[in-house]
């Protein structure tokens, strides 16, 4: 009877064949979309989670200037020169990041004098409002720490810490000294100074004294500033590897024709002289 017939083996094979072949283009279309949702979601985690800690410092040339003879016994002769810069600091990476400090390279290029500033302190509107120097808000500078996808912008104050002349950061008392043993020794010092001159001659003593007074930056003269920023040593090899420095901010600044003593009393905006790679 029909119903006991055999089908033909070939028509089973084709139906299988075509069976296999059509799930089995389908299980493809599916491994490719799991392959291609693991890629996003790694590359999601890499960057919401992984993605190391990426900093960029910006400077405007919105520098001020002033010098702070608050500290009698230990400022130099005519105060500490003091940079005030507006930093922002932005971390394009996922996981947190830490700013140790900032330093700041200053030269004068006439001169020749180098110095090395740290930041000291943070401060807000009110220090550029008041001004009598000591009393004037600031808050003591402490290590920054840097939120993944975040930034941190404020104003900073640099004092310096060392220069090439070492005599230019020598407490102002100590030049008194020597101006009282010279004076003991010569008598009037503008008068000696005047004889000097006419006979086209110098003093090496004389010569000491104006060591104590030299300056990075003086009235209508230019400064070439180079602002860094300081985070601690990667720890592990994939963070040494990945770690980049961030790159320093250079500018060229000027300070307009002011008195020495108007320097010590006001805060003055610095002119962009020019901007350096």
């Amino acid at each position: 009877m029909r119903i006991f017939r055999r089908r033909p083996v070939a028509t089973d094979a084709n139906e299988i064949a075509m069976h296999v072949a059509k799930h089995s283009g389908g299980g493809r279309i599916t491994a490719i979309g799991t392959v291609i949702a693991l890629v996003f979601s790694a590359y999601s985690l890499w960057e919401t989670s992984l993605k190391q800690a990426k900093l960029e410092a910006y400077v405007t040339g919105v520098v001020t200037y002033t010098r702070d003879a608050t500290d009698e016994y230990l400022a130099p002769a005519g105060g500490f020169e003091v940079f005030a810069v507006p930093v922002t600091i932005a971390n394009s990476g996922a996981r947190d990041a830490a700013v140790l400090s900032l330093q700041l390279e200053a030269k004068n290029p006439k001169t020749g004098l180098t110095g090395r500033f740290d930041a000291t302190y943070i401060v807000d509107a009110a220090y550029f409002a008041i001004r009598r120097e000591g009393e004037r808000p600031k808050a003591p500078f402490s290590a920054l720490v840097i939120a993944g996808r975040s930034a941190w912008a404020g104003t900073i104050l640099f004092y310096p810490v060392t220069y090439s002349n070492e005599k230019a950061l020598a407490p102002a008392g100590e030049l008194q000294q020597k101006i009282i043993a010279l004076r003991d020794k010569h008598g009037n010092l503008a008068e000696l100074e005047k004889k000097l001159r006419e006979k086209n001659e110098k003093m090496p003593e004389l010569d000491e004294l104006d060591a104590y007074r030299e300056k990075v930056l003086v009235s209508d003269g230019t400064v070439d500033i180079t602002v860094k920023l300081l985070s601690p040593q990667p720890n592990g090899w994939l963070d040494r590897a990945l770690d980049a420095p961030v790159p320093p901010v250079a500018l060229t600044l000027q300070l307009p024709g002011v008195g020495e003593n108007h320097l010590t009393r006001h805060v003055i905006r610095l002119r962009s002289a020019a901007a350096r790679s």
